[in-house]
């Protein structure tokens, strides 16, 4: 199924998808891989890929919601510094794996992370969005075939010392978050098929909203809710 255009998106991002995201990319930012080199030595700070799993939902007035349940990181993705290649047959057996045992939940689309040296690198240029290699890369038709919904970008930079700034959103599809002395931002994109082309929704998008308790609280009300009054509960 290819996805459509919605008024609006909502990408919520369960606890349990957070902290794999959070596991594996701090993992590959901090560890040294041994079989990546650079002048003989081991590096870190490369990237990490893997694959979402979880529920669509459709909402009042034409709005949709992508519930991330699972973000599963592919062991046989091709990592580097700056990139970091699919494997395609990986992400199809794992799709299929999950349509045949467990029904409930679908393939939603990938996420990938973003590491960087220092913060003021991040902020200044806002390297916490998709980058114009990431939007090329939803151009194989495979995504379209797999009904890729989608993306998710986990940006990390280290600090010299713990911070303390409060999770707050930089953006609606992004959130900013502390951890000790990594500061990281969660961003999330939703692909829909227009004119036969198949493409992510912008940067800064008002129309996608990246909802994240485990980081932000229960911050928004996707739908009108009623109000307690005269002693009784209204619901109209």
């Amino acid at each position: 199924m290819t996805p459509k255009i919605y008024r609006r998106y909502v990408v919520r991002v369960s606890e349990n998808a957070l902290i794999s995201l959070v596991l594996s990319s701090l993992e590959a930012y901090s560890v040294k891989k041994k079989d990546i080199k650079e002048k003989g030595r081991p590096k870190s700070r490369i990237e990490v890929y893997g694959s979402l799993f979880g529920h669509e939902v459709i909402m009042k007035n034409k709005e949709i919601l992508y519930q991330v349940e699972m973000a599963h990181t592919d062991t046989t993705a091709e990592q580097r510094r700056s990139s970091v290649d699919e494997n395609k047959e990986a992400i199809s057996l794992k799709a299929d794996v999950i349509t045949s045992f467990w029904p409930h939940l679908i393939y939603l689309g990938d996420f990938h992370s973003h590491p960087f040296k220092n913060t003021k690198e991040v902020r200044n240029n806002k390297m916490y969005f998709m980058s114009q290699d990431d939007r090329e890369w939803l151009k194989d038709n495979f995504w379209k075939q797999k009904g890729y919904r989608v993306g998710l970008i986990m940006t990390l930079a280290a600090m010299e010392k713990a911070g303390r700034k409060a999770n707050d959103w930089v953006a609606t599809n992004c959130v900013e978050a502390t951890l000790g002395n990594y500061r990281m931002w969660l961003s999330a994109y939703c692909a829909y098929s227009q004119k036969g082309e198949y493409r992510y929704t912008n940067d800064n998008d008002a129309t996608v909203t990246l909802d994240c308790p485990a980081l932000t609280g229960l911050r928004w009300e996707h739908s009108d809710f009623g109000r307690f009054k005269n002693g009784k509960y209204n619901s109209s």
